[in-house]
């Protein structure tokens, strides 16, 4: 097998059963030849058996996508572009309906949480092709899945230095809430709601 051989597998990921499938060669000599490939610096591996071009630049955030589908960004990387957390993220923080998982490359490292298929709503497509949870949904999501460390406390959310909370939708954030099916998770989303309305978060501000 040549690099040019590969051609029909250029601008996307794709994985070595793809190759076996196209080439009909056993998997232990594709995978031995797309080895040399990635020391050669032609290709990219981006985790076990999936693999990309090197001149191939999509940017990380579809990379994100492409290894995991499907999948949304959520979680701390949309709350910190949006503000509403402090702290600048070094992990790319994506919901999928899959195994929770993670993997590093020379993209990134990229933090996969488990949802169940029926969570996945709230979320819009970029012009790159690429999902990301609304504001209101990426928060829902953050709260649910760390919901053991939350409680309904305005000194919970001071400790927590959320932000920009009243730029949220909060009618949708309680309508979505309820589709999570989680008690606690409404105590918290009104109590979040209360809190953005008092002068203890104005005084944080």
């Amino acid at each position: 097998m040549k690099i040019a051989e590969l051609k029909p597998f250029y601008y996307r990921t794709f994985r070595i059963e793809e190759l076996q499938n196209y080439f009909r060669q056993p998997v232990s000599s594709i995978r031995m030849q797309l080895h040399r490939f990635c020391k050669n610096g032609k290709l990219i591996r981006l985790k076990k058996n999936c693999y990309t071009f090197l001149d191939f630049h999509p940017n990380a955030f579809a990379i994100g996508q492409m290894m995991v589908d499907p999948s949304y960004y959520s979680l701390e990387s949309i709350l910190s572009a949006q503000g509403i957390i402090p702290e600048g993220v070094s992990v790319y923080t994506l919901i999928t309906s899959k195994k929770t998982q993670q993997y590093t490359n020379q993209f990134g490292t990229y933090s996969y949480r488990h949802l169940p298929p029926s969570f996945i709503f709230g979320v819009e497509k970029r012009k790159d092709g690429v999902w990301m949870a609304t504001a209101e949904k990426a928060l829902l999501d953050y709260l649910y899945l760390n919901s053991k460390k939350f409680k309904p406390d305005f000194k919970v959310w001071q400790a927590e230095r959320f932000d920009e909370l009243e730029t949220l939708d909060w009618k949708k954030m309680e309508e979505w809430g309820e589709q999570y099916g989680q008690k606690k998770l409404m105590h918290l989303v009104k109590n979040l709601h209360q809190y953005m309305k008092s002068q203890d978060y104005q005084a944080h501000r």
